[in-house]
């Protein structure tokens, strides 16, 4: 027998042409619309100038040369024959999604395969956002930062529901912009802050440093002066002269707030009409309960 690669973005996901998209994309419309009204004519709902935009895209797929893979893409990594574990329950829109394929794993590949890239981070094969439709973005990564994420988003829409987590302003429109994300986070900080509650992600996993390398506390950190510990401990050249001296450049008034760990322009979503801008989401959910002074430990 002979053996079979299993499928995946190597073999299986950069085979389609800019009109096998276009067909994907007017199957996937297709469906929706059977699914809804199952007895529906479908030829009456394909738009009268299908075979001439599908004949330009196959025009245009002759007149490029296939390109390969890049390695950083992370569906590389995907594997149908593999299996899948489901942390959290699907929401009733992606599994509808998941209709007409034979496994999870296999929708997963599809959908991202005929998916949008929205972002890609600069370490190869770390993070990348792609857009599967107008509504559903997915974003894919380390399993560890993933859930911690998904955690955070699920903490704040059941106990601050009117936080938002989903062309270039100029002048007086970044003004406006750094007003609204300041009151935002104002906001955030203003959270009360459970009693007990560990510093760290929602779910407890503790502190992240990633100044450096990724360093994660090995106990609960209950207290600010347990955080500044943390923080200031681990160094391999600061001697305990100069650890000292950045020490009592730390705020006297300092208390545990929630905030974001990873706020800039990419993790800042903003919608223009009518001339103006509005932060619709503050995104990559690096959010949990730090010492007010983190800022300020940044800067240093």
């Amino acid at each position: 027998m002979t053996h079979q690669p299993p499928k995946s973005r190597v073999n299986k996901a950069y085979q389609k042409t800019v009109s096998g998209r276009y067909n994907m994309k007017v199957l996937r419309s297709l469906e929706t619309t059977l699914f809804n009204e199952p007895e529906a004519d479908i030829t009456t709902a394909l738009s009268s100038a299908y075979s001439k935009k599908l004949q330009s895209f196959r025009d245009r797929d002759r007149s490029h040369i296939a390109r390969p893979p890049p390695n950083c893409d992370i569906r590389l990594e995907l594997d149908e024959n593999e299996p899948v574990t489901t942390i959290f329950p699907i929401s009733t829109e992606v599994e509808d999604l998941f209709r007409g394929y034979a496994s999870t794993s296999e929708a997963i590949i599809g959908l991202l395969d005929n998916s949008e890239v929205l972002y890609e981070s600069a370490w190869a094969a770390s993070v990348m956002v792609f857009r599967i439709n107008e509504n559903i973005v997915v974003k894919a990564g380390h399993e560890s930062f993933s859930i911690t994420e998904h955690q955070t988003l699920t903490y704040l829409t059941d106990h601050m529901p009117e936080f938002p987590l989903i062309s270039q302003p100029q002048g007086h429109m970044k003004q406006d912009i750094s007003r609204q994300i300041d009151l935002l986070f104002s906001k955030l900080r203003s959270f009360s802050v459970p009693e007990h509650a560990s510093l760290g992600d929602v779910a407890c996993g503790g502190c992240r440093d990633l100044r450096r390398a990724q360093r994660v506390s090995t106990k609960p950190i209950k207290s600010v002066a347990e955080f500044e510990d943390f923080i200031f401990e681990g160094s391999d050249t600061a001697t305990p002269l100069y650890v000292e001296f950045l020490r009592g450049l730390m705020p006297r008034l300092n208390k545990i707030v929630f905030t974001h760990g990873d706020i800039r322009p990419a993790n800042i979503m903003v919608r223009h009409e009518d001339g103006k801008w509005t932060v619709t989401a503050i995104i990559d959910d690096s959010i949990g309960r730090i010492a007010s002074s983190i800022p300020s430990i940044g800067t240093l």
